[in-house]
């Protein structure tokens, strides 16, 4: 009875618009980037990123790795997008699959990697070496960043404390 009830309220409600022509032809085309390159062994550059990731933008991390990796990023991309894979049964490619999930992680990789370049204090699981201090608590922003005409933009915005002020408790002390 739920799954019903669920139904006719997402018909009811849904503002489902037809997908666009345009964006559906370039989403096609990009997945299909990979047949139109030379083959070429995915899992390598999977294990690069990896280790650039491990090594240079890793847990312990300061501004020259962290530009060591996001140059590196830069370069496995653009072999990624060099590297192609055979076109048999599209169905059941995991080397295709594993294509486009590698481009995901390329780009993620590259969010991680410029937003710990403009994070200049040490907080949480982020350690910075060249900045080990936790800085001023409420000083305190988040590093944002979102794709803007095919680049990344980072961004700082304040923490707005709104429940509890750096300093101050919500147990009573008794």
């Amino acid at each position: 009875i739920a799954g019903d009830i669920m139904a006719e309220d997402a018909t009811r409600l849904s503002h489902h618009k037809d997908p666009l022509e345009a964006m559906l032809s370039e989403e096609i085309e990009r997945a299909c980037y990979p047949f139109s390159q030379p083959q070429a062994n995915v899992q390598q550059i999977r294990d690069r990123l990896m280790d650039t990731m491990w090594q240079d933008v890793g847990v312990m991390r300061d501004e020259s790795g962290i530009t060591r990796g996001i140059e590196q990023i830069n370069d496995i991309r653009d072999e990624l997008m060099h590297t192609g894979v055979a076109d048999g049964n599209r169905a059941f490619n995991l080397t295709w699959h594993d294509w486009m999930n590698l481009q995901s992680l390329v780009d993620v990789s590259l969010v991680i990697a410029k937003a710990a370049l403009w994070r200049e204090n040490s907080r949480g699981a982020h350690f910075r070496e060249d900045y080990p201090d936790e800085g001023n608590m409420p000083d305190s922003y988040f590093t944002v960043v979102r794709m803007a005409d095919e680049h990344i933009e980072v961004r700082r915005e304040p923490v707005v404390f709104s429940r509890v002020k750096p300093g101050e408790s919500l147990i009573e002390s008794g």
